[in-house]
């Protein structure tokens, strides 16, 4: 979820914009080779996996609009180089990875991404518009549609009750962040949110010296993005403009020509995490045709192609990417 007045939303095209609630098509496909619950990044990079693997037909139910969650808050930056040393190996692997796969994508899927570079090593999107941009090229993408519980049959999710009616999928993946709260879905899977507060300023041509460019990004039109703090603790769905005057004035301390700048954008989005801090990618237990991936914590939008090439090679041969092995949900489990 994201509260405030991100930029990101700003920067779309009128077309962009129509993408993110495309609503319900008329001829929604009830019984798709793979249905996708959940209209963010990790649902959307994974439907376009499934679409390339040849998986089918591919469905992506949307409870609000697309990148109603985190991923619309997110700062979209990809570097995974940041987290080597403070991360997991495996984890800065799979990030490694991921940042080719949106190398990879921006070059092959129609019409781009709108993959920016950084430094060596990194990049960035805004996140909407490569969510408009994957959504654009998917066969049926349905927003304002919420599952509501599931039935299964002989080990199989048989079908998935929405507010429009029910579905009959081969396979299903739930990427909804938090794991889903799906009736008929039991999943032992402990997760909680954590707040981040995010600014970004007003155009300027004051560019900051190397000594801070850890801490900020220059975007579009010369302005300053920063962010996100870790407001663990901090579950209120608001804005604290304390917050944003804190972080800019620690930017201010360390480059005082900051102060001669005003911020635009102040927002917050409630990142989804596990207690380890690590995604969960794996199979349903007990579920032959149903996987799930949550809590990508800060790196969600970094993580999601290679996270959805692995699922969709997960169904397609019936194993586990190696690569994707470590982040599987019975560490998590409660001890009974």
């Amino acid at each position: 979820m994201t509260v405030g007045h991100a930029i990101w939303p700003d920067q779309l095209s009128q077309a962009e914009r129509a993408q993110l609630e495309p609503g319900v098509p008329d001829r929604l496909d009830r019984e798709p080779d793979v249905l996708i619950v959940g209209g963010g990044m990790l649902g959307c990079a994974t439907a376009a996996a499934c679409l390339s693997a040849g998986l089918g037909s591919i469905v992506v139910l949307e409870r609000e609009r697309l990148g109603a969650g985190p991923s619309g808050g997110a700062a979209g930056l990809l570097m995974p180089e940041e987290h080597a040393g403070i991360d997991p190996p495996e984890l800065v692997n799979l990030m490694r990875l991921s940042l080719e796969a949106w190398r990879e994508l921006d070059a092959t899927w129609p019409g781009g991404v709108g993959l920016l570079p950084l430094r060596e090593g990194e990049a960035r999107v805004n996140p909407l518009r490569a969510l408009a941009r994957l959504a654009a090229g998917l066969p049926q993408v349905a927003s304002g549609v919420g599952a509501r519980a599931v039935t299964g049959l002989d080990g199989k999710i048989a079908s998935v009750e929405t507010n429009v009616g029910a579905f009959r999928p081969r396979n299903v993946i739930f990427a909804t962040g938090t794991p889903p709260q799906v009736k008929g879905l039991d999943l032992d899977l402990p997760a909680h949110e954590v707040k981040g507060h995010m600014l970004a300023s007003h155009p300027t041509d004051l560019r900051p010296g190397d000594t801070i460019a850890d801490t900020i990004r220059v975007i579009e039109e010369g302005r300053i993005l920063m962010g996100g703090t870790l407001d663990v603790g901090d579950d209120e769905r608001v804005v604290r403009p304390e917050v944003g005057a804190a972080m800019w004035d620690e930017l201010a301390t360390r480059w005082p020509r900051a102060r001669d700048i005003a911020i635009e954008y102040r927002w917050a989005c409630f990142r989804p995490a596990h207690a380890d801090l690590m995604p969960v990618i794996d199979r349903v237990p007990g579920v032959s045709n149903a996987w799930l991936t949550s809590g990508h914590y800060k790196t969600g939008i970094l993580m999601a192609p290679a996270t959805g090439r692995a699922l969709a090679q997960w169904m397609a041969t019936g194993s586990p990417p190696t690569e994707v092995q470590p982040f599987g949900m019975a560490r998590l489990a409660t001890p009974r």
